[in-house]
């Protein structure tokens, strides 16, 4: 689940083309005395014009004109720097002015001395990675091999291997959207970012690949046998392993996420279960978190968000009218695994914010299956690394031979997506400016003296072994592809020592998949691993497991049994994914030690995936014996994977554990369970449960729900509340809506609400606006959001707000923008007569007339009275509320100003992450609220009041994205300014 930051800005890269082509004379004038230009620095002076953490400095290793525009970066094995050059950013890339470049450093005074073009005439390019001579060049819509065959560093021989990258936008291509970040992987194979474009990947080099959808994802392929596999992604520009080969990632406004869960394990989960996120933000200041940049502003950035503000530009404000100090322009994640930093520097996040001159550091420490980030203690309003000259764009880093970081500073006056700036600013501007300079820095403890470059290709195998385990992990990572490249099966007795021996956990890692890499892992090798002192060894030995033949012997298995009792979460994790895709029954074996526990979150849905068919068995006996029986949490999740066999015998198995208990939570549970797997499986539900063995428990689920005795506690009637969510309204009627009143424990409404929005009930409906008045306030956005999803439910709402028994504030932006463009006439009509055709009212007006709030003292226990009946059903604070929108936690330092800004003109800004998605069903329901995360075949969207449903792609007829917040316009209305100031001191106070 990503974590949430207040919305500070909207991206260039989701806003539509059309808000950069206005009709010039609309937009105001400016001349070039408006927007005074900055001089570029000289290299010696822009070195003085960095401001770097105490203890550091910043080194000049190149500069034009040996390298112009450097985006990406690879050292090869003796040391020799291939750069991207994008000289075409940003607008010409049918001028196909991109190069490669080579470095070298003949002196070994560690400058770059000479460089030579190894290629030209390519179009934004954006990647490359060393590999047997050759390199792998991203250059969208290819991926291509470049090899020089003659030793003159220069590329003789051009293979396109892959093509397909942003192949359905070629012809409105995203110049910051682009393949980008090739990286060598811990698994012997090139990993890549595949940004934003999507795309269907084939080889001209395979015929045999049937076309790949990438779908949000990732990629990885094996540089030898051009195997192409999919892999977790999601990000922008910026990609990185640890020296684990854990995987971080980057986009412009979410500046460090941690990858989740491997592609191939989102195969196979059982139907019934909703799939698991796949990627999550990890930085504790949230994705757009603020940054202090020493540059100034830039002028035409100044005058656009001017402009925006006075409405003159269309344009979501940045910042809340702040050009800057937030991510604008988060790039090149990396995590440092040098060895010339502080010992306590490994495994920090470095990301780059190229629009505010800066570099970006992050403490990264585990949590459970992720990682948090933190700013240094010593770094909370300063940056790793800032620069006064705007010229300053760093976009990428590498960890470098030396054991310090690389930086690519692609020297540009100015960087801006260009259908981001309005055409009377960008005729002004020179967006090719800075085109033919470029720097890479060096990023070193001060006095850093360089080594001379390694000559790691002048070694022997058995040399490059032991480099496995050198405390750099350049030299581990380039000594793992050169035992690759070689194939040099020799090695081998040698790397079983490495993989038992290595006093480092990671050489212990390199050394077993170099094995892998070479043909030669053996059983042995893995059940020695599986023993290994390190978790991280460990977690790595389970997931070679997997490479093993099948079947698997009992010892093996024995082995994963007691691993899926580690204390490691992790580990526990790996073993239930390894067991899944195994398909054996060894796999129930690790389910039920896992299932011996309470549930964790991280641990269900791999767990169930364990157990596979052998699951329905295994309830059978453990049902007949009655010594392990799964806890009351399990058999709910057990019970929904056997009721959405479509074969029916899971509901089967279910009747016959049934009937071998007397009533009680545990078989309300289960029964719950299997009747929205069932349900969820569009599966006959009602004739199964009105069979005679089956009344008893939903007799005793039904009285428990509308039990309302003083004596019985929430969590009781939360379960046969559940239960009477999958049944007909005329059962489950009366005990739903009891449970909506304000009086009613907040558990206890939640579920109901959420019970009732999965009814497709017209009855429902009318009931439950009959009941409007007597529904407590924190449960109503939720169910608002579910009768606008079909159109009798919407008619029904819009005749309830017409009688005012529901107040038009209840319903957001984006809602009263749905019904006033439905496809259904009478909708569309009613909706204009209730809501008026599209405001064009100024929000900015309301902003001005509550800005006397700013001068009150406000009263806290007021304002949260006022923040439980209006803000509670989207916020979090204090533990009270629904994570939807930002948790006002992280933004309570953030000023009374801005904050009203936000609340009164919430459209002002939205972060990409708070974008409103719409998506249609083919059952003619309509899902409104943020996407979570996608895999292949299923989307996650969280709804207002915090509910998040899982759908199959399957059953998605039109998904679409609005541009809005889910937040409403108007909650201002009856409030006085005091009644602002209240809300404003409550939403600022620090919580004990």
């Amino acid at each position: 689940m990503i974590r949430r930051c207040f919305s500070l800005l909207i991206t260039w890269l989701l806003l539509p083309p059309a808000c950069s082509c206005l009709a010039q004379d609309a937009q105001p004038e400016v001349t070039d005395a408006d927007l005074p230009r900055r001089a570029p620095l000289e290299p010696a002076e822009a070195l003085k014009a960095f401001k770097v953490k105490p203890g550091f400095e910043v080194q000049l290793v190149a500069a034009e004109p040996l390298v112009m525009d450097p985006i990406a970066m690879d050292f090869d094995e003796n040391g020799r720097l291939f750069v991207v050059e994008m000289r075409d950013y940003s607008e010409r890339r049918d001028d196909k002015l991109g190069r490669i470049r080579v470095l070298e450093d003949p002196d070994g005074d560690g400058v770059y001395d000479r460089s030579t073009v190894f290629a030209e005439g390519l179009g934004w390019p954006t990647a490359v990675v060393c590999w047997k001579g050759g390199i792998f060049v991203g250059r969208t819509p290819d991926i291509l091999f470049l090899e020089d065959r003659d030793g003159d560093l220069r590329a003789d021989s051009t293979k396109v291997v892959f093509t397909g990258f942003a192949v359905d936008t070629l012809s409105k291509l995203n110049v910051q959207a682009l393949l980008n970040s090739f990286r060598w992987g811990l698994d012997n194979r090139i990993h890549g970012s595949s940004s934003l474009g999507g795309g269907t990947i084939t080889s001209p080099q395979d015929p045999t690949l049937q076309p790949v959808p990438l779908r949000g994802r990732d990629f990885s392929f094996d540089p030898r046998t051009l195997d192409f596999r999919l892999e977790t992604g999601g990000g922008q520009h910026g990609m990185s392993f640890d020296d684990f080969g854990r995987k971080f990632l980057c986009s412009n406004s979410d500046h460090l996420q941690a990858v989740l869960v491997h592609d191939r394990y989102l195969k196979n989960i059982p139907p019934g279960l909703d799939p698991p996120p796949t990627r999550e933000s990890i930085a504790a200041d949230g994705p757009a978190a603020p940054v202090f940049r020493i540059s100034p502003d830039e002028p035409w950035r100044i005058i656009r968000t001017r402009w925006r503000v006075t409405g003159a530009v269309p344009g979501i404000i940045e910042g809340g009218g702040r050009a800057s100090g937030y991510f604008t322009g988060a790039t090149g994640a990396t995590i440092y695994r040098g060895n010339a930093f502080p010992s306590d520097y490994l495994g920090d996040a470095f990301i780059a914010d190229c629009g505010s001159n800066l570099i970006h550091r992050k403490r990264v420490k585990e949590h459970r299956t992720s990682f948090t980030a933190e700013r240094a203690q010593d770094e909370l309003t300063t940056e790793f690394v800032a620069s006064t000259d705007n010229w300053h764009r760093p976009v990428q880093f590498a960890n470098a031979p030396d054991g310090t970081l690389w930086v690519a500073d692609m020297y540009r006056e100015t960087i801006e997506h260009p259908w981001s700036i309005p055409e009377n600013l960008k005729k002004r501007l020179d967006l090719n400016s800075g085109w033919d300079r470029g720097r890479i820095y060096r990023v070193a403890p001060k006095g850093f003296r360089p080594p001379r470059s390694p000559q790691l290709g002048k070694l022997s195998p058995e040399e490059w072994v032991a480099l496995l385990e050198h405390p750099n992990g350049w030299h581990r990572d380039t000594a793992s592809r050169l035992i690759f490249q070689s194939q040099d099966a020799s090695v081998a007795p040698r790397l079983e020592t490495l993989a038992l021996s290595s006093a480092l956990p990671a050489g212990r890692m390199h050394a077993l998949r170099s094995l892998e890499g070479l043909g030669m892992l053996k059983h042995k090798h893995i059940t020695a691993a599986l023993k290994d002192p390190s978790p991280k060894v460990r977690e790595l030995a389970v997931q070679l497991v997997e490479k093993l033949s099948h079947p698997l012997g009992d010892s093996i298995w024995n082995q994963l049994e007691a691993l899926a009792r580690d204390s490691d979460l992790r580990i526990r994790c790996q073993v239930a994914w390894t067991a899944g895709s195994l398909k054996q029954e060894g796999g129930m074996r690790i389910a039920a030690v896992l299932m011996s526990k309470p549930p964790e979150p991280e641990l269900i849905v791999p767990t169930l995936r364990a157990a596979g068919s052998f699951l329905s068995a295994w309830l059978l006996q453990q049902a007949r014996e009655g010594s392990n029986v799964p806890s009351v949490e399990w058999l709910g999740r057990i019970g929904g994977v056997l009721g959405a066999d479509k074969t029916g015998k899971g509901l089967e198995v279910v009747e016959a554990v049934l009937k071998s208990w007397a009533p009680s939570d545990r078989t309300i549970v289960l029964l719950t369970g299997a009747a929205g797997g069932a349900a969820r499986a569009g599966l006959p539900f009602l004739p199964w449960v009105e069979k005679e063995s089956i009344q008893p428990h939903l007799r005793a689920g039904l009285e428990q729900a509308g039990d309302m005795t003083p004596n019985v506690s929430p969590d009781r009637r939360v379960l046969g509340l559940e239960l009477a969510a999958w049944l007909p309204w005329s059962l489950s009627r009366s005990s739903l809506l009891q449970a909506l009143g304000p009086q009613q424990p907040p558990s206890v409404g939640q579920v109901a609400t959420r019970a009732i929005t999965r009814s497709s009930s017209s009855e429902a409906a009318q009931d439950v606006l009959k009941a409007w008045d007597g529904i407590n306030p924190g449960n109503r956005a939720l169910l608002v959001d579910w009768l606008c999803r079909h159109p009798d439910r919407s008619a029904a709402l819009l005749e309830s707000v017409n009688q005012g028994r529901v107040q038009r504030t209840e319903l957001t932006v984006e809602q009263v923008m749905r019904l006033r463009g439905s496809s259904h006439q009478n909708l569309r009509q009613l909706a204009i007569k209730i809501f008026g055709d599209a405001s064009k009212a100024s929000r900015q007006g309301q902003v001005n007339n509550y800005l006397p709030a700013l001068a009150l003292q406000g009263n806290p226990a007021k304002g949260s009275q006022t923040y439980q009946q209006r803000c509670v059903t989207c916020h979090r604070k204090a533990g009270a509320g629904h994570a939807v929108g930002p948790d006002l936690e992280s933004v309570q330092g953030a000023g009374k100003e801005k904050l009203l800004t936000h609340i009164l003109d919430p459209n002002r800004e939205v972060a990409p992450v708070f974008l409103a998605h719409q998506v249609e069903l083919k059952s003619g329901d309509t899902l409104s609220g943020l996407l979570v995360s996608e895999t292949a075949d299923a989307i996650r969207i969280r709804q207002a009041g915090g509910l998040e449903t899982a759908v199959n792609r399957a059953e998605i007829k039109h998904q679409s994205v609005s541009g809005l917040s889910l937040m409403p316009e108007g909650l201002e209305e009856g409030l006085s300014p005091a009644d602002m100031a209240d809300l404003l001191e409550f939403l600022t106070q620090t919580t004990n």
